[in-house]
C-alpha cells in the first residue's frame, strides 16, 4: 500500500463526516447532560420531600458525563474513547427514569426512539446494543411502576405494545447499520482500488510520481532527504529489439535489484518512461554516493532474459533538501538538472546538485523562456562572413551566421541558444526567420553589386524533421526571387546521420531542384564516409579543429589533405574553415581546396560591412582583419 495515507491531513471524505457527526452528538449529550444535571441538582435541593444521599449520584454522574461527553467531542484522535462516554450516558437513563417516574410515561418513547437513531447515525452495533438495553431496563421499570404510581391514562398493554415496536426498531435498525456497513465496506474496496490506479504503477506495483510527491512533502515537515532521480539508459531501443511484454518484464527485474540494494531507509517509485525516483533520509553524501555506487554496480550486472542476456546502463542525478529546495517539485527538478549532466558526462554516472550546475541550468531555462517570448525581427540580426575562392582571391559567397542581443540579458552566444533552441522546438520559427532574412538580404546586396552571391543556411535536423519543410524553403525562395542553385544549405554529420529515410528524401528533393548541400564540421561527426554513402552532397568543410596549426602539425596535415584528395574524388567543393594565419592559408593553397574562410580573412559582420568588402581590390582582401584579429573569436 502507498504511503501517502500517513499524511496529517489525509482524510476520506466519509471518516470526516462520521466524525463531524459524532462530534455535534457529543455536543448535544454533553451540554444536555451538564444542563440537566445542574437543573436536576436544584430541582432535588428545592424538593420539600426532603433530601437523601442516594438521590446526589445521578445529578453528579451527569455532570461528570457532560463534561467528558464536551472534552471527547472536542478533541482528535479521541475516536477509542467516545463510544464508551456515550455509552455511559445511555446507562443513566434508566437511574434518572426512577427520580422521574411520574413525569415520564410518556416522554420516555420519545427518548428511546432518539438514542436509537443517534447509534443508527454513529453506524456502532455495541452502542445500538447498548442504548437498546439500556432503554429496555427503562421501559420494565415503568411497566412495573406506572400503574401505581402514575396518573396519566395508559395501562400496562399500551406499555407492552411500546415495548415490542421498541424491539422491532431495534432489529430495524440493527439491519440498517449492517447494510450501511456492507456498502461501506464495498465502497472502500473502490475507494483502494482507485488508489492504486491513482498512485501505484499499474505493472510494477509500486508508488508513482504523485504518490511520491505526497510522501516527499510529508517526510520534509520533519526531515532533510536525498531526492534522486534513477534513469535507464535508451530504454526506447531496448524496446525496439524486446518488444513491450519482454521491456516490462525487464524493468521487473530492475526493480527487484533496485529492492534489494536500495540505501537504508528510502522510499522508491516509478517515474515517467525509463525514470525511478527514490528518496533516501540524510545520512551524509559520502555514504550514499558509496551507496548508489553499490547499487550501480548491481544494476549494471547482466539481465537473463527467456535465455538472453542484456547488459543495461543507468544514470543518476541528485538533489539534497534546503541546498536545493522545500518541496518536491524543486527537488525534483534539480534532480533532473543533476540527471541531464550525468547523461552528459558518460554511462553509469552519478552527479550530485550544486551551485555551479544549478547557475548553469538556471541560465539555460531563462535563455529557454526568453526565446519563446523574443522579438524575432528587433532582437534577433544576421552577420555574414566571407567564402573566398583560394583560385581568384575573390569573394563568392558568404555564410549567414545568426546573433542575438537580448534586452536585459545582453549578447547570448549562439553556442548556447542554437542549443536551446533546437530542444524546445524554437529552432524551427528561427530556423525559417534566418532563411527568409537571410535570402532577402543577400538577393539586395547581390542586386546593389551586379553580380550573384551564393548564400550558405546552417538548417538542423529538427527542421528537417518538420512536414512541409521542401515546399517551406522553395516558398520562400520563389517569394524573394532567390535563385535555388545560389543556395547552400549546410548539415552536419550528426543531422545527416540520425535522419529517417523519408527525411533524406527531403534532401535528395531539395537537391534536384538545384539547392546544394553541404557537410559542416566535416570527419568530427559518426562516419564521414558512411554519410557519402547515404546522401548525395555537392560540399564538405574541414573544420577549425584541423585547420589549427596545420602547417606545423603532421596529424592535421595528414587529415585535411586526405579530406582535400576525398573531396576531389567525390567531385565535390572543399571549403577549409577558421583560417587565422597567413601559415594556414598558405598551405592550402598546396592542396586541392577551392574554398576558405575565416578571421585571417573577415570576420563576420553586417551586410552593408559586406558590401564594403566586395567594392576592394582581390589582393586587398586579407585587410579585412583589424591588427587585435590575432585573438580568436567564437563565430
Amino acid at each position: 500500500m502507498t504511503l501517502h495515507r500517513t499524511n496529517d491531513n489525509y482524510m476520506s471524505e466519509a471518516e470526516k463526516l462520521r466524525s463531524k457527526v459524532a462530534n455535534r452528538i457529543g455536543d448535544v449529550m454533553g451540554w444536555g447532560n451538564l444542563g440537566g444535571g445542574i437543573i436536576f441538582g436544584i430541582f432535588i435541593m428545592m424538593d420539600g420531600r426532603g433530601i437523601t444521599f442516594l438521590e446526589y449520584p445521578v445529578p453528579i454522574g451527569m455532570i461528570i458525563l457532560g463534561l467528558l461527553s464536551l472534552l471527547v467531542g472536542k478533541r482528535h484522535g479521541r475516536d477509542s474513547v467516545r463510544p464508551h462516554i456515550y455509552l455511559l450516558n445511555y446507562m443513566l437513563f434508566p437511574l434518572i427514569l426512577l427520580y422521574f417516574i411520574e413525569d415520564a410515561a410518556t416522554t420516555i418513547w420519545s427518548l428511546t426512539f432518539l438514542y436509537l437513531l443517534m447509534a443508527v447515525t454513529l453506524q456502532s452495533r455495541r452502542m445500538l446494543l447498548y442504548s437498546f438495553v439500556s432503554s429496555m431496563v427503562g421501559l420494565i421499570i415503568l411497566m412495573m411502576t406506572a400503574p401505581d404510581q402514575l396518573t396519566v391514562l395508559l395501562g400496562v398493554e399500551d406499555h407492552v405494545i411500546r415495548l415490542v415496536l421498541i424491539s422491532v426498531a431495534a432489529v430495524i435498525c440493527l439491519s440498517g447499520i449492517y447494510s450501511i456497513k456492507d456498502k461501506e465496506k464495498l465502497l472502500f474496496h473502490y475507494i483502494h482500488k482507485a488508489e492504486e490506479t491513482a498512485y501505484l504503477d499499474p505493472f510494477l506495483k509500486i508508488p508513482n510520481r504523485i504518490d511520491f510527491n505526497l510522501y516527499v512533502d510529508h517526510q520534509l515537515k520533519t526531515k532533510q532527504l536525498f531526492l534522486w532521480k534513477l534513469e535507464l539508459n535508451q530504454l526506447q531501443s531496448v524496446y525496439d529489439v524486446l518488444g513491450h511484454k519482454r521491456t516490462d518484464e525487464l524493468l521487473l527485474m530492475v526493480t527487484r535489484r533496485l529492492k534489494g540494494k536500495l540505501p537504508a531507509d528510502t522510499y522508491l517509485a516509478k517515474g515517467e518512461g525509463s525514470t525511478f525516483l527514490a528518496a533516501t533520509s540524510s545520512f551524509g553524501r559520502e555514504k550514499l554516493e558509496t551507496d548508489l555506487k553499490e547499487m550501480l554496480r548491481y544494476l549494471t550486472a547482466p539481465y537473463d532474459l527467456f535465455g538472453h542476456d542484456y547488459q543495461l546502463t543507468f544514470n543518476i542525478g541528485v538533489a539534497l533538501s534546503g541546498p536545493d529546495g522545500d518541496s518536491s517539485d524543486e527537488l525534483m527538478r534539480h534532480a533532473q538538472f543533476a540527471l541531464e549532466q550525468a547523461k552528459l558526462d558518460g554511462i553509469n554516472q552519478i552527479v550530485f546538485s550544486s551551485d555551479k550546475l544549478k547557475s548553469s541550468t538556471m541560465s539555460q531555462v531563462q535563455v529557454s523562456e526568453a526565446l519563446y517570448q523574443a522579438n524575432l525581427d528587433a532582437e534577433f540580426h544576421l552577420v555574414y562572413q566571407p567564402q573566398i575562392e583560394l583560385k581568384s582571391n575573390q569573394i563568392v559567397g558568404v555564410e549567414a551566421l545568426i546573433r542575438w542581443n537580448h534586452p536585459q540579458m545582453g549578447m547570448i552566444s549562439p553556442g548556447l541558444f542554437i542549443e536551446i533552441a533546437e530542444k524546445n522546438g524554437f529552432i524551427v520559427p528561427l530556423g525559417k526567420w534566418i532563411l527568409e532574412k537571410a535570402c532577402w538580404e543577400v538577393q539586395m546586396l547581390s542586386d546593389s553589386i551586379g553580380r550573384p552571391l551564393k548564400l550558405a543556411v546552417n538548417v538542423s535536423f529538427i527542421q528537417i524533421k518538420q512536414e512541409g519543410f521542401v515546399d517551406e524553403v522553395l516558398h520562400i525562395l520563389k517569394k524573394i526571387g532567390f535563385q535555388p542553385d545560389r543556395l547552400e544549405i549546410e548539415l552536419t554529420e550528426r543531422s545527416l546521420f540520425e535522419n529517417r529515410p523519408e527525411d533524406l528524401a527531403k534532401i535528395d528533393a531539395l537537391r534536384a531542384k538545384g539547392i546544394r548541400i553541404a557537410i559542416d564540421d566535416f570527419g568530427t561527426g559518426y562516419s564521414s564516409f558512411g554519410i557519402l554513402a547515404k546522401v548525395k552532397v555537392d560540399k564538405i568543410k574541414v573544420p577549425r579543429d584541423f585547420i589549427e596549426n596545420v602547417d606545423s602539425n603532421q596529424n592535421s596535415q595528414r587529415i585535411v589533405t586526405t579530406i582535400a584528395s576525398m573531396a576531389d574524388r567525390f567531385q565535390l567543393t572543399c571549403l577549409a574553415e577558421g583560417i587565422e594565419r597567413p601559415e594556414e592559408n598558405n598551405f592550402l593553397h598546396q592542396l586541392v581546396c577551392q574554398e576558405v574562410q575565416g578571421y585571417y580573412y573577415a570576420k563576420p559582420a553586417m551586410i552593408k560591412q559586406v558590401e564594403e568588402w566586395l567594392s576592394l581590390p582581390r589582393e586587398k582582401l586579407t585587410a579585412f582583419v583589424p591588427p587585435d584579429s590575432a585573438e580568436p573569436v567564437s563565430q
